[in-house]
């Protein structure tokens, strides 16, 4: 069955968002493997030092190795969170590429060639910059950035702690502060991430408003592979007004597709129809054992599967509702890591 052109093209624009992204992703990972090369050296100087004799944590915060290693620890962080805010702040460029590909969609639909694109409106750079308030540099992105060099060294310092006093052995240990490491690393991808895709949609968005004379509004199109979590699946073929943001969760890939005037929509599919007709094991595999049961117990609807949190930095962001909200339970007891 031959691709419509509309999707095609959509598709071949998010290959060029994530081939993007991978490269920020990649600078984010290389930063990361140099400075645990240079932890891990001072981790296992510290561990020599210590022996066979397993300190108490206070003999443990004292010992002028553990006070270097953490010194360390936090000027790596530092590091790793100026490299994050250059990284946010270079996705200004997706801007002008949000933009662009919104009016060679809404082309492709009314003319079947991106070259008439042009007859469109454009918005300034500059002045989709100020609708996209979350890039200020005095913003609660930034402020919440500012925050991960103290959340993720208390991180790591926990766990080197409760490796040592447990007494484990050092290959377990290093293994151990290695992972409570990766944290930091973690955040930052989250966050460069997540700046990347949501300016590319608010461009995209910026460029509808901009031409919603010939607009309907725009469809929720969602990429089906192992990666795609049920709310996406959930919103998949949903239409709405190009007032509203596709408000997807953090690392969230899903993209808005225009909704021409007088043009039948692209996605004819929901991604409800889309997930019924699935295998069993397709179907298990996405929802995981305990949502699948409950759900071909019917516990709950698909169409519940969808929730909406709160978010400082983005606003309202869509994410796959957690089972016990789905089975009106009280929610577990957890402890909260790292920076969101």
């Amino acid at each position: 069955m031959a691709v419509n052109p509309v999707l095609a093209a959509s598709r071949s624009y998010q290959a060029q968002l994530a081939r993007l992204e991978a490269n920020a992703t990649q600078r984010l990972i290389d930063n990361y493997l140099r400075s645990w090369e240079r932890l891990e050296g001072l981790l296992n100087k510290l561990l020599l030092d210590i022996g066979t004799e397993i300190p108490t944590h206070a003999q443990l915060i004292r010992m002028a190795r553990y006070k270097s290693l953490m010194s360390q620890i936090v000027t790596e962080l530092n590091g790793l969170q100026a490299l994050t805010g250059n990284e946010i702040a270079g996705v200004g460029g997706l801007i002008t590429l949000g933009e662009q590909h919104a009016r060679e969609l809404m082309a492709l639909q009314i003319a079947g060639r991106t070259q008439v694109a042009p007859m469109f409106n454009r918005l300034p750079v500059e002045a989709i910059r100020t609708v996209l308030g979350f890039l200020a540099t005095d913003g609660p992105l930034y402020s919440r950035l500012a925050q991960l060099t103290g959340v993720n060294a208390k991180f790591v310092a926990d766990a080197i702690a409760q490796a040592i006093t447990l007494g484990w052995n050092p290959r377990k240990t290093a293994r151990f502060v290695r992972d409570a490491f990766g944290r930091g690393l973690s955040d930052a991808l989250r966050f460069v991430r997540t700046a990347q895709l949501w300016t590319y949609r608010e461009s995209n968005r910026a460029s509808m408003v901009a031409n919603q004379e010939v607009l309907d509004g725009w469809v929720w199109n969602t990429s089906f592979d192992k990666r795609t979590c049920m709310s996406c699946v959930v919103m998949h073929g949903t239409i709405h007004p190009v007032e509203e943001t596709l408000n997807d969760h953090h690392n969230g890939r899903c993209v808005a597709i225009p909704l021409v005037k007088g043009f039948t929509p692209v996605i004819q599919e929901t991604g409800i129809d889309w997930f019924n007709r699935q295998s069993e094991a397709t179907q298990r595999a996405m929802m995981g054992r305990e949502y699948y049961d409950a759900w071909r117990g019917g516990a709950f609807d698909l169409s519940e599967m969808t929730t909406v949190h709160r978010d400082e930095v983005y606003g309202d962001m869509r994410t796959e509702a957690r089972l016990w909200q789905l089975l009106g339970a009280e929610p577990p007891v957890r402890v909260s890591v790292g920076v969101q």
